[in-house]
């Protein structure tokens, strides 16, 4: 989704320019899954992308190709290799393996030798320069040893927002409303949200959580919820386009994640003028300014987490300021046009580095 917006207005700017790029995503449709990469069938359907893409390349002769997410970043990777076509291949790092942030977050002392891990490897060897979308995964994929830092650039996402949104009493269940939104998945933190809720709901009357989103764990979360005795507390809405709705109608956003790539959840708080509360993990306090724009707890310190929450639902002045202050700094430098005058930077360093 933000790879569209960003190749949109990228492709405005280059109606005037000379630098060729062509952007290779998922679109290819060529797998879906990591291990599909020792398919047959899969191989084979490669090969005949690869001939076209070289055909293409000849007419166009693309000065950069710039690939995102692994699948793409391993296609481009086997064509510069192979095929020896003259360009400069650049890959974006969206965010690394599920499983392992699920396990161990951010920590680059963890080296998992897997399949993922190789083939991350094997590509970024193949790239002329990198992007990464935070500080936070930029170190980490330094620290496994898959990039080296003067390759990988950083440039933070930059997101426009529309600016309207209505009151909505249907999506307002609580006097003192919290929101979490995210994938019912590990590494976004529920558990932690669900027992700082306990500790709140013990100090606070007429409390509750909106837990928008689904994944592999609501079955869990529900029964923990139960456990917890926290059923009248919390709604689980499942998956919602209007997120930023349910968030403009809440008083505080939680963002409990173990780490996050980037955590575009951020922005979108920041554009409904909502205060965060988050653990003090990349690359969540890259964006986050403590006492700013929001809160950032000490990692799983519930307690801690628990206070900051009960600070802004009983101080709505706070909770305001700091909405207004997330809001500033999105205009200011989250925006799309930053993002992109970045990134035509970069395109443009690179392709005099080409011609040099």
């Amino acid at each position: 989704m933000y790879e569209r917006h960003q190749i949109g207005c990228l492709n405005r700017h280059y109606l005037q320019r000379t630098i060729g790029v062509l952007v290779a995503t998922t679109f290819f449709h060529l797998c879906s899954q990591i291990s599909k990469f020792k398919n047959k069938r899969w191989i084979l359907r490669t090969k005949a992308f690869l001939k076209k893409l070289k055909k293409l390349q000849k007419v166009q002769n693309f000065d950069i190709i710039h690939s995102h997410l692994i699948h793409a970043d391993f296609l481009m990777a086997m064509f510069k290799k192979f095929v020896k076509e003259d360009f400069k291949l650049v890959s974006t790092k969206h965010g690394f393996q599920e499983w392992y942030n699920n396990k161990y977050g951010f920590d680059a002392g963890v080296k998992k030798n897997n399949f993922y891990l190789r083939v991350a490897k094997f590509a970024e060897k193949q790239m002329d320069a990198s992007i990464a979308i935070s500080k936070g995964l930029r170190d980490l994929y330094v620290g496994l040893k898959i990039s080296k830092q003067k390759r990988i650039h950083l440039i933070h996402y930059g997101l426009d927002f529309p600016e309207k949104i209505e009151l909505d009493a249907s999506k307002r269940f609580w006097k003192n409303q919290l929101v979490l939104v995210g994938r019912l998945t590990a590494f976004k933190g529920h558990r932690y949200a669900l027992e700082a809720l306990k500790l709140v709901s013990e100090k606070l009357d007429d409390v509750g959580l909106v837990i928008v989103g689904s994944g592999q764990l609501e079955d869990e979360l529900k029964n923990y919820t139960e456990e917890l005795g926290l059923k009248n507390h919390v709604n689980f809405i499942g998956y919602s386009p209007d997120a930023r709705s349910f968030m403009f109608n809440s008083d505080v956003v939680l963002v409990p994640s173990v780490s996050e790539g980037f955590g575009v959840v951020v922005l979108e708080s920041f554009s409904v003028k909502k205060a965060i509360v988050a653990f003090d993990v990349p690359s969540l306090n890259e964006h986050i300014e403590s006492g700013a724009n929001g809160y950032l707890s000490e990692a799983f310190d519930i307690a801690s987490y628990s206070e900051n929450i009960l600070s802004l639902l009983n101080h709505v002045d706070k909770r305001t300021r700091m909405g207004e202050e997330g809001h500033r700094r999105l205009l200011d430098y989250y925006c799309l046009d930053r993002m992109t005058q970045d990134t035509l930077a970069f395109y443009e360093n690179l392709a005099e580095s080409k011609s040099a």
